[in-house]
């Protein structure tokens, strides 16, 4: 497999645990609105802001994107019963407690070491916002072996569009068959990859089920298996 150049790798459920990255923003929020944060208040969060961002509704109420951060909150203190209504300060403080968060995959920074010394550059392919998402990399363990981090705001085009791989490979005079993608989600890593020409490895930890038709070109449970793979 000597013909890769770079690793793209997806950064939340990849490389990033965005599920702690979450809770640490979260408690970040409540400490600076001076309430107690309880654990159990990220179950009510995690799914409502799910479902606001990807249903782009709530209720059968379509929701605007752009109205999505601060009405989350407004959802969300209404759902726990707490009285708070500064709902732009509650999301101005869970955007600083997440972009300055640091928590990464089991074996996050194994394999990115193990890659890095073999010569491979490595890069990030993330959807979202820069202020958000390019400082959990920069910023953790992993940080300082990443060449690139380009998120989907930069360029006007999320994944699964092949905008944003082809826009990565521009800027590092790459073409798509000298590298190889690794990321959790089918629709955006992997069917994304496809787009671009770009071989594409599904992270899989859960071992879930694939039901979309979308094909991998590998699969993985365990990022150590990259080894095997390049």
């Amino acid at each position: 497999m000597g013909i890769f150049k770079a690793v793209f790798f997806d950064a939340d459920g990849t490389l990033v645990d965005h599920k702690e990255c979450e809770k640490q923003a979260l408690e970040h929020l409540f400490e600076n609105i001076g309430l107690i944060y309880k654990n159990e208040y990220q179950d009510v969060f995690r799914p409502l802001d799910n479902e606001l961002w990807y249903s782009g509704s709530y209720n059968g109420v379509p929701i605007l994107r752009k109205d999505v951060p601060v009405y989350r909150f407004k959802l969300f203190f209404d759902m726990l019963d707490i009285v708070y209504d500064d709902y732009v300060k509650a999301n101005d403080l869970f955007k600083t407690g997440l972009a300055n968060s640091i928590a990464l995959m089991d074996n996050a920074v194994e394999i990115i070491e193990y890659l890095f010394g073999k010569g491979y550059m490595l890069c990030v392919v993330t959807n979202g916002l820069i202020e958000l998402q390019r400082p959990r990399v920069t910023n953790s363990k992993i940080g300082k072996f990443i060449s690139h981090v380009i998120v989907s705001e930069e360029v006007g085009a999320p994944k699964p569009n092949p905008l944003i791989f082809q826009t990565l490979l521009n800027r590092m005079f790459l073409s798509a068959n000298e590298v190889i993608m690794i990321g959790d989600s089918l629709k955006n890593d992997i069917q994304g990859s496809k787009n671009a020409g770009i071989k594409a490895v599904w992270f899989n930890p859960e071992q879930m089920k694939n039901d979309t038709g979308i094909v991998p070109d590998y699969e993985i449970n365990n990022l150590l298996q990259m080894k095997q793979i390049i």
